[in-house]
């Protein structure tokens, strides 16, 4: 039994698909990068620049699966790139931006964090529409928790040996830990059903919900009235971008069990 199963685990490493481990990297390294940034540039900048995934997953989108888009689909687009410079506008009138220490390194590494974001997305969605969910999720997370791990202990060792652990650090991490493992739970099944141009999108409203979870420790702040308005925007042009197109026609959906899965168990694995 252990031997089968070491069997298979090597299969599934070394099989036939594209490069996970590249794409793992691009994963890695565009989350990285776009955390990495907030040190160097303002939030202004980074948050305008952080738009750049977006085009960058239309492009790749297009190429990789030879989606047509409609022109309501950019009409939805353009609504909430509105709508999120509406949250933009509001923080600049809420003072919450700081001075930037090195404004072009950090803009440099924004636009290359965003694009390797971007292209992960659409690369993703290329193979979920073509690979069974747990072989994308798996091989993604193997190669990405290896990855990280090394990446960590090459460059953070210090800082993570240097840190005051106590109970609300250790609540906030465990907290975050869980949003992440969720939302990469989660965007595959986004990918598939309605396409990763559709889930960046849906990103653009974060501030929004961050700004929810925020107010409870923000006492006597009080958020710009633009907030309000800038969420139903861009539900509204979420709303546009599916009103003449369908989620079906982003793409066809024909998922194939990889080569290493035994033939009996192809109907229960299959996704």
């Amino acid at each position: 039994m252990a031997g089968n199963a070491s069997g298979t685990f090597v299969r599934s490493v070394s099989s036939d698909r594209p490069p996970d481990f590249i794409l793992a990297v691009c994963d890695v390294e565009g989350n990285f990068l776009m955390v990495k940034t907030y040190q160097y540039t303002d939030l202004l900048s980074h948050m305008l620049l952080n738009l750049w995934a977006i085009p960058t997953c239309l492009v790749l989108s297009w190429r990789l699966m030879r989606v047509k888009y409609a022109w309501t689909q950019f009409a939805g687009i353009l609504i909430c790139v509105g709508g999120f410079g509406m949250l933009v506008a509001s923080d600049q009138l809420a003072e919450k931006d700081r001075k930037a220490s090195n404004k072009v390194e950090g803009n440099l590494l924004v636009l290359l964090g965003a694009t390797l974001y971007g292209l992960t997305n659409a690369a993703e969605e290329f193979l979920v529409r073509q690979s069974p969910l747990y072989e994308v999720v798996g091989q993604l997370g193997m190669w990405g928790t290896f990855i990280s791990g090394i990446q960590a202990a090459g460059m953070e060792h210090k800082m993570m040996r240097d840190v005051t652990w106590n109970g609300k650090v250790a609540l906030f991490s465990l907290v975050y830990t869980i949003a992440m493992f969720g939302f990469y739970t989660v965007a595959p099944m986004i990918y598939r059903s309605s396409g990763s141009v559709f889930c960046n999108l849906n990103l653009l409203s974060a501030n929004f919900f961050g700004l929810l979870f925020r107010l409870p420790f923000l006492h006597g702040y009080r958020p710009s009235w633009l907030y309000f308005v800038a969420f139903p925007v861009i539900v509204a042009g979420l709303v546009c971008y599916f009103w003449t197109a369908t989620p079906e026609s982003q793409g066809t959906v024909d998922p194939r069990p990889p080569s290493y899965i035994h033939p009996s168990m192809e109907y229960c694995l299959r996704q």
